[in-house]
């Protein structure tokens, strides 16, 4: 059965974009969208899922477990939950790296509306090529990672490469595990729309697991079902 992933990110622009993976010889890793990314399209599905955000954020401290940390968020869909999370935790650090330079600017923007005193360091980085030195961060989230995931697990083991010696890295997408009912229906259909327009992905949990085992990472990775598809990366 195949598992579909609902991303958002704290994103708007004027116009749209497109937005693809590259290795570094321009050969793209994973197919573009099927359509511009209209970052209006993300604004609405963001303003969606902003009720969302809670419960992700409390599914993601359940592996973690600490109070205190450098945090790195990944991709376009990438602020809504260092927002949710900066919030509750101000022992955390937190960085967000996105490809395109429009979406890094306009991230700075709306994060700065959302949470002023707070400081996010913002980078642009290729998902498949990090910016980023080893075992940098102690905590990696990667929501609406099925647009980018390549089938040999090269941006899986960037995320790997950047963790810390204990570190974890929440990948994939969902709702949450213990996000209500009541309120997945009450958005749901809206949502799926919406993602449609943006081109979402479709993975299986067997393509999943092939995805981990061409990346050698299996025996530093579990696949998670609960709340959606995800995987959990330990260091």
């Amino acid at each position: 059965m195949l598992k579909e992933m609902d991303p958002s990110g704290p994103m708007a622009a004027e116009a749209a974009i497109r937005l693809g993976v590259t290795d570094a010889s321009g050969k793209s890793v994973r197919g573009e969208f099927r359509e511009p990314l209209d970052l209006r399209v993300l604004k609405a599905v963001n303003d969606l899922w902003g009720r969302i955000y809670p419960y992700l954020a409390s599914q993601v401290m359940e592996h973690y477990g600490r109070s205190v940390g450098d945090v790195l968020e990944l991709g376009p869909f990438a602020g809504g939950l260092s927002v949710e999370l900066a919030r509750r935790y101000p022992g955390l650090n937190f960085t967000i790296a996105a490809q395109d330079s429009g979406i890094v600017d306009f991230l700075r923007k709306e994060i700065e509306t959302a949470i002023p005193c707070q400081r996010i360091e913002l980078k642009r980085s290729e998902l498949h090529n990090l910016v980023f030195p080893d075992s940098l961060f102690d905590l990696a989230i990667f929501r609406g990672a099925y647009f980018f995931l390549d089938e040999e697990g090269k941006i899986i083991r960037e995320v790997y490469r950047v963790l810390k010696d204990d570190g974890v890295a929440f990948v994939g997408g969902g709702y949450g595990k213990d996000t209500p009912g009541a309120l997945i229906d009450e958005i749901g259909e809206e949502s799926r729309i919406l993602n449609d327009r943006l081109g979402r992905k479709k993975v299986t949990v067997d393509e999943l697991k092939e995805m981990v085992n061409r990346s050698g990472l299996f025996d530093h990775a579990r696949i998670e079902k609960e709340g959606g598809l995800w995987l959990v990366i330990r260091k």
